[in-house]
């Protein structure tokens, strides 16, 4: 299932200090030791303790959630989980954990955004083809994710030193891609690297073993063929037009291991949320109903 994030083309995205210091650190260095300031985790020290424990929720918690990736950041709603973009200001998400609100740290782990701060950093030799009409991202080669693992692992470092408790890692399917000329025939399938289920499956759990190391949890972001093979390596499943796109039941074996299934559906494609909703209580998943921007505008969870 093809990740939907064409909502998300922020422009003149102001470069973080922290971000550029833990990602120029991670290109200049054979063997990474990132630290950044507020984060325990310590790349490349083999002696280095790593965290026993990181957040499990439960499908039995029922929590409720809210995702929001663009606009001025609306804390007021009275969930259990927010889910924000990587660059969402500090201040947010320490209001946020004030309360008590577990955090998800979005950011794309299979393309390049030409918008990131650390979109120079990725190699040339693994920077594929566009994604879909998106003239600014590209897709990543991510079966040989160890060119780039710096950079993801910075960019974890980076939530975890933010107060962030999990990462959602988009686009994480390039195996499902097809890419088709002019007259609309299949031109290859796993972009132009031709990637496959298998190397799909690796990367994510290579990145949820980077997670776990960091103390943080890690959600399979839709993608629901790799479901059985990953549900043992990662935290919860998040979805996107399951219910739209007729899939919601693939992501069940996650209930069935009392892990939770975050279920998002766009009211440009379902203008009428009752029936996702009726489907999402009987798999026992948390619902909600966004705008397809998933900005600071619709919102509705079900219940």
């Amino acid at each position: 299932m093809m990740a939907k994030d064409s909502w998300f083309r922020m422009k003149n995205i102001s470069t973080k200090a922290l971000l550029i210091s833990a990602l120029a650190l991670s290109a200049c260095s054979e063997t990474p030791q990132l630290s950044v300031p507020g984060s325990t985790s310590t790349v490349g020290n083999p002696d280095a303790a790593l965290p026993t424990s990181w957040w499990q929720p439960k499908a039995s918690d029922n929590l409720t959630w809210q995702w929001q990736l663009q606009g001025e950041i609306d804390v007021g709603f009275d969930v259990d989980v927010y889910n924000l973009d990587i660059e969402a200001p500090i201040e947010k998400i320490q209001e946020l954990k004030a309360r008590g609100v577990k955090l998800i740290c979005y950011f794309s782990a299979g393309t390049v955004e030409s918008f990131r701060s650390d979109a120079s950093l990725f190699p040339q030799s693994v920077q594929g083809e566009q994604y879909e009409d998106l003239v600014d991202e590209v897709w990543l080669d991510y079966g040989n994710f160890q060119a780039f693992a710096p950079i993801m692992q910075a960019r974890m470092d980076i939530c975890k030193s933010k107060g962030f408790d999990a990462i959602e890692t988009d686009n994480v399917d390039a195996h499902n891609y097809e890419s088709r000329d002019a007259n609309g025939n299949v031109v290859n399938i796993g972009t132009n690297f031709m990637m496959t289920l298998d190397e799909s499956i690796a990367y994510i759990r290579w990145l949820a073993d980077e997670a776990h190391s960091r103390g943080l949890s890690i959600g399979l972001k839709n993608a629901e063929e790799m479901a059985v093979d990953v549900v043992g390596n990662v935290d919860w499943m998040l979805t996107e037009d399951c219910y739209y796109d007729n899939w919601c039941n693939a992501a069940s074996v996650f209930v069935e291991n009392n892990k939770p299934v975050f279920m998002a559906e766009y009211d440009d494609l379902v203008p009428d949320f009752t029936p996702a909703c009726e489907l999402a209580k009987s798999l026992g998943y948390s619902a909600i109903w966004r705008d397809s921007s998933l900005a600071n505008e619709l919102y509705l969870a079900c219940e």
